[in-house]
């Protein structure tokens, strides 16, 4: 928001030094961004007028003009500018005067003509980046009078940055409001008188979306005369707000959304038909905007239109087929509510940002429609003539502001100051907030309806905090108590993650929806259904990773990828006993091809024993003891090729190539990969170490091998002899399994290393063979287990 200090200055009785209104300001959270001078140091420009005009004998281009400066006798100057008239009123720089940029007027001759000072432009003024011929200026200029005085060129444009919800500071009025309420600077009241009407003449106005466009006035005014000039004390307001000044009625409509923040639009009657609309608009209408982009408008745009088409985007721009031109005489001008939820975003969606949208975004008072149309009604007749109707309204609007309650207790707690009643009082009444009170130091608090961004009792205690000053509350450190707590010694996720990418891993992310039939393929229990799915293909919350990691899979071997290794941690959600569903955080990965990229020297495939490596590498983090077992019972998994993870007894994940029937499911034709799913809880959780001595006597490995049932599983041996309690028993591993010649058929040969080693002694012969007895006696009894000779 950009404006004069000037014209702030016309609603205050009192006027601050710009430095000081800046200070205010913006220890006020109303930010000054930039102060600049409305136009570069000169002196000796004074108000002149054109007498007579002859043209140059020596050039085509160039008059010799007689100029009344108020002196005793009529300058000659000669001026080569397009627009000058005898009886024109201009600026003229006298013999020694310094224009911007330290250019002395001294007297010349042109072309064998003298020239006793010269006839200014805006331009060279430094009042406006271009001009088109002299700076014309009123029939009442006094003549003679310095043009820095009369045009109060002593002044300056004050740029402020303003938060989204300060809206009310849109305007020269809400600033001026913001003064009074900081300084306590008495603000002059708006003096804004209704409009008598001269003809009942009106147009229709059919409210069709009374939530976005609650309330909507329009007047016609005709017999408007176009011709009419903009006044120059309009024209230098909007340009030290940042406006260029365009057209009469533009530039009165520009001005009232300056001074009062109410944006407004001006329609050409005649080209509009006899009744407007507030609507929706439909699907495919096309409007051409002022800017002459052509539009195709979406759907929930809220637009005005015509009974033939839409005339205007509300609250963004106007249409370029009812936009006011140099034929129009006959003007309908707009005055609206529109909620800002309706609003906000719609111009952007279209690639324009304009003053109405950024202001209807943020919030407009919804008081302010009427006003705001009564006095651009005033100023257009004042200025452009014309005959006003009536103002037709078309209104589903009652005015609620909130009440909210404030307690002195909470603000000085907030705060952290000590305030007294009557400042929270005077500080309320500054704002133009209504209250009485409810008790002892409380207040109930309506606010104004251009604070509608006062909701909640935190809102007005802010407001109090502003007008005490920030600056002025007590700085301090935030206190808490602070109390030890065990910190449990874990594996990082980011950990994991390294792990398996060191490894050929990449990382892939899912939704954490996969389709009906997936799940109901992968999983006896339904999975959550979703009430409002993204599509039906995303519609339940998935209960494994593997689904997903599949579909990237398949992607990738539809671009033609030989070799593919992916792995995901995420939240799985699986339904449990009491009707509800428990989420479980998951790491899972999928193997497939070559083991290492595309080399002359190493063709290895990934099979299940290098991914049950990378399984193992995460395992290894948690320095916990782990083992595999036998997985027959999932039918997405190939039997025999497929194994549990275990930490003790509890499992913790799983392992396994994937069965045929998924590759069919998912129509993936390509050999089936290898993938890995586990509880990321139990790898997060590593085994804190301890230090335990190296036992400095050696170690004595004794072979075994058994013949038992070919059923029995090597590992569930392994695990008995390691549940034996034999306590110099330190490694047990398989070393070969062996079936065929001098085997009986149901039978397998399972040959076992085991080995010893004491902490405090070398172990004896004795000792050694009566351990191995006590082993070969345990697998007797528990598998009918027979020593092989």
């Amino acid at each position: 928001m950009k404006f004069s200090q000037k014209w702030l200055d016309c609603f205050l009785d009192e006027t601050l030094e710009t430095k000081a209104l800046a200070e205010k300001l913006t220890l006020a959270g109303v930010e000054v961004d930039a102060i600049d001078a409305v136009s570069q140091p000169f002196q000796g420009v004074v108000v002149g007028q054109i007498i007579t005009i002859k043209k140059h004998p020596d050039a085509d281009k160039l008059n010799i003009c007689e100029v009344d400066v108020n002196q005793e006798n009529l300058l000659t100057i000669v001026c080569g500018a397009s627009n000058i008239y005898e009886g024109m009123k201009a600026p003229v720089a006298l013999i020694g005067a310094v224009l911007p940029g330290d250019f002395k007027i001294k007297k010349s001759k042109l072309r064998g003509q003298e020239s006793f000072g010269m006839l200014c432009s805006a331009k060279e003024l430094t009042i406006a980046e271009d001009a088109e011929g002299l700076l014309e200026l009123p029939e009442e200029a006094p003549v003679g009078a310095d043009i820095r005085e009369y045009l109060a060129l002593d002044d300056v444009s004050i740029e402020v940055d303003l938060t989204p919800n300060r809206a009310d500071c849109l305007s020269v009025y809400g600033i001026a409001r913001e003064v009074s309420a900081l300084t306590g600077i008495h603000l002059k009241p708006l003096e804004i008188i209704p409009q008598p009407f001269v003809t009942e003449k009106t147009k229709k106005i059919t409210l069709q979306a009374t939530k976005a466009c609650p309330q909507y006035y329009g007047r016609l005014i005709e017999n408007i005369n176009l011709d009419a000039k903009t006044p120059l004390w309009m024209q230098e307001r909007l340009r030290r707000s940042g406006l260029r000044p365009v057209s009469v009625i533009v530039d009165i409509t520009n001005y009232v959304l300056l001074e009062l923040g109410q944006p407004m639009h001006a329609f050409d009657a005649d080209k509009l038909g006899d009744e407007i609309y507030i609507r929706f608009a439909k699907e495919a209408e096309e409007i051409v905007l002022l800017d002459e982009t052509k539009v195709t408008l979406l759907e929930g745009t809220l637009v005005i239109a015509d009974e033939h088409k839409p005339q205007a985007i509300a609250g963004v721009m106007g249409g370029l087929d009812s936009c006011v031109d140099n034929n129009t005489k006959n003007i309908f001008l707009e005055s609206a509510y529109f909620a800002p939820e309706y609003v906000a975003g719609k111009a952007r969606k279209y690639g324009l940002h304009t003053d109405s949208s950024h202001r209807y975004e943020r919030g407009v008072d919804p008081m302010l429609a009427k006003q705001a149309i009564e006095y651009a009604t005033a100023l257009i007749t004042d200025i452009a003539g014309g005959k006003p109707a009536k103002v037709s309204m078309a209104s589903d609007f009652t005015f609620n502001p909130p009440k909210v309650n404030l307690s002195l207790s909470r603000v000085n707690r907030i705060l952290g100051v000590s305030l007294d009643e009557a400042f929270v009082e005077k500080t309320l009444t500054r704002l133009n907030m209504n209250w009485h009170k409810l008790s002892q130091s409380s207040w109930q608090v309506t606010p104004p309806s251009y604070r509608f961004d006062i909701a909640i009792e935190e809102d007005l205690i802010e407001e109090v905090g502003r007008l005490y000053g920030y600056q002025n509350l007590p700085v301090s450190m935030p206190k808490m108590q602070l109390t030890a707590q065990t910190v449990k010694e874990g594996v990082a996720e980011s950990r994991l993650k390294t792990a398996l990418i060191d490894r050929g891993f990449y990382e892939t992310i899912h939704y954490s929806f996969i389709e009906p039939k997936l799940d109901a393929f992968f999983f006896d229990q339904k999975g959550l259904m979703l009430q409002n799915p993204i599509s039906q293909d995303m519609s339940v919350m998935r209960q494994s990773l593997i689904p997903g990691l599949l579909l990237s899979f398949k992607s990738n071997l539809n671009r033609q990828q030989p070799r593919i290794r992916l792995f995901e941690t995420g939240v799985c959600f699986h339904p449990n006993k009491q009707g509800s569903y428990n989420e479980t955080q998951k790491i899972a990965g999928l193997a497939f091809g070559a083991l290492t990229p595309l080399n002359w020297q190493d063709k290895k495939a990934s099979d299940f024993y290098t991914v049950k490596s990378d399984v193992e590498a995460l395992l290894s983090l948690t320095q916990k003891p782990y083992h595999f077992g036998v997985c027959d019972d999932i039918k997405w998994l190939h039997p025999g090729q497929s194994a549990y993870i275990y930490q003790g007894n509890q499992s913790v994940g799983l392992i396994g190539v994937l069965h045929p029937s998924v590759l069919k499911l998912m129509q993936i034709k390509a050999k089936a990969p290898i993938v890995f799913e586990m509880d990321a809880a139990v790898l997060l959780d590593k085994k804190v170490s301890s230090f335990q001595p190296i036992s400095k006597y050696p170690s004595v490995v004794r072979d075994l091998a058994i013949t038992v049932n070919q059923e029995i599983p090597a590992q569930s041996i392994i695990d008995t002899i390691h549940h034996a309690g034999i306590s110099m028993l330190k490694q047990v591993d398989t070393f070969d399994v062996y079936t065929g010649q001098n085997i009986a058929e149901d039978q397998k040969s399972i040959a076992l290393s085991l080995s010893f080693q004491a902490d405090t002694h070398t172990l004896t012969d004795d000792e050694i063979t009566k351990m191995t007895g006590q082993i070969i006696e345990l697998l007797s009894t528990t598998y009918n287990a027979t020593l092989r000779a």
